[in-house]
């Protein structure tokens, strides 16, 4: 769908990132997102839309449909839209006013493992720019540096299937916790989601196969080994891991390099660490606490920690400090999550009737 049809059909729109979290400063970016409702043709035909991605200034005009499976899945950015502060909102309709009526609907226990999830994704960019930092890459690597013929022995499926050949690729303390909360996402996320599409009359053996299935890979997690690849193809097959590791890691560095605005790279230069990287890890971690406990989803920080969140964004911590932060904060959802009091899961059916119901007055009322 182009550009000028969406925004025409915007029932939604807002004022998002530094601005409404309250830590800009007079040199950020103004980034909004909108949510539309289609065309009739992207409901009945082969036709399809789930967003619209502008830049300069950066603008996400999302499908209402698609925003609401990502509230469902409780991601942190789109979560932000339910809870916008009313300063950041450049349009309100009915529509979402609708949504809005609900939006206690959407938070759930699930706000653990994304909040959690993209404050790690933020730590291993912290990490890797940090690295690209002390230890910048020379070259491009080449096989032979490992050892390895220009060919490799390995079919691509069977190097992707590598990756299980030692009990040594799991940190052995940790290993139990690991399948722990493998059982922990399969339980919250992934039953869920199969209720809701499974057919209602085959839901019950359908779980149960399912549920088998997922128990043989923790048990083959459990015990995989060396065993399954001859002794003569081992080291070769730990240095196919270890060349394409050294090559996905060169491409992240140059993709580093060419990306990195002047001000950003000054920064990380002179902290050593990338301070925007570690604000965003701070605030996730702290309004997934906040959520854990609360249910409520503070996305305007301006009188809770904004100010602290522009001094990390400014070098007030260290790296050590954040990383023991980020440790010290993911034990305690940890901990909190057990004795939270939120549901599980969003009360999908509640929220599929009212979206079900907000499209339809709209295409009547609005025009097709």
């Amino acid at each position: 769908m182009h550009k000028e049809i969406a925004e025409q059909r915007v029932i939604f729109d807002t004022v998002v990132g530094s601005q409404a979290y309250g830590t800009n400063t007079e040199l950020s970016d103004e980034d909004t997102v909108a949510v539309c409702i289609p065309t009739i043709e992207y409901f009945y035909s082969f036709q399809r839309f789930e967003q619209v991605v502008c830049k300069n200034p950066d603008r996400t005009i999302y499908d209402l449909r698609k925003v609401v499976n990502l509230m469902l899945d409780n991601n942190p950015n789109c979560l932000d839209l339910l809870f916008a502060p009313e300063r950041c909102i450049r349009k309100m309709t009915p529509y979402w006013e609708r949504i809005l009526a609900i939006r206690d609907e959407f938070v759930s226990k699930k706000c653990k493992h994304t909040f959690s999830g993209y404050s790690h994704a933020q730590l291993e960019r912290v990490k890797t720019h940090r690295s690209f930092l002390l230890n910048p890459i020379s070259h491009e690597p080449t096989r032979a540096e490992y050892n390895l013929p220009e060919e490799s022995a390995f079919p691509i499926q069977q190097i992707d299937g590598i990756l299980l050949i030692a009990d040594d690729f799991f940190i052995k303390e940790t290993k139990q916790e690991c399948m722990e909360e493998l059982k922990a996402i399969y339980s919250d996320q992934v039953l869920p989601l199969y209720r809701k599409y499974l057919k209602p009359e085959f839901q019950t053996i359908a779980l149960e196969l399912f549920s088998r299935g997922f128990q043989s890979q923790l048990t083959a997690l459990r015990a995989i080994s060396d065993e399954y690849v001859k002794d003569e193809y081992k080291e070769m097959a730990i240095n196919e891991l270890r060349y394409a590791s050294a090559m996905k890691n060169w491409k992240r560095f140059v993709g580093w390099q060419a990306s990195r605005n002047k001000k950003r790279a000054e920064l990380e230069a002179k902290f050593g660490v990338d301070v925007k990287h570690c604000m965003h890890l701070v605030r996730l971690l702290r309004m997934g606490l906040e959520i854990l406990e609360t249910g409520k989803v503070n996305v305007d920080r301006t009188h809770i920690d904004a100010d602290e969140l522009k001094a990390i964004r400014n070098g007030a911590w260290t790296y050590e400090k954040i990383e023991e932060y980020s440790n010290d904060m993911n034990n305690k959802l940890d901990e909190v999550y057990k004795a939270s009091t939120l549901k599980n899961s969003p009360n999908t059916k509640r929220i599929t009737g009212e979206l079900i119901n907000i499209i339809q007055d709209y295409l009547t009322k609005e025009g097709l």
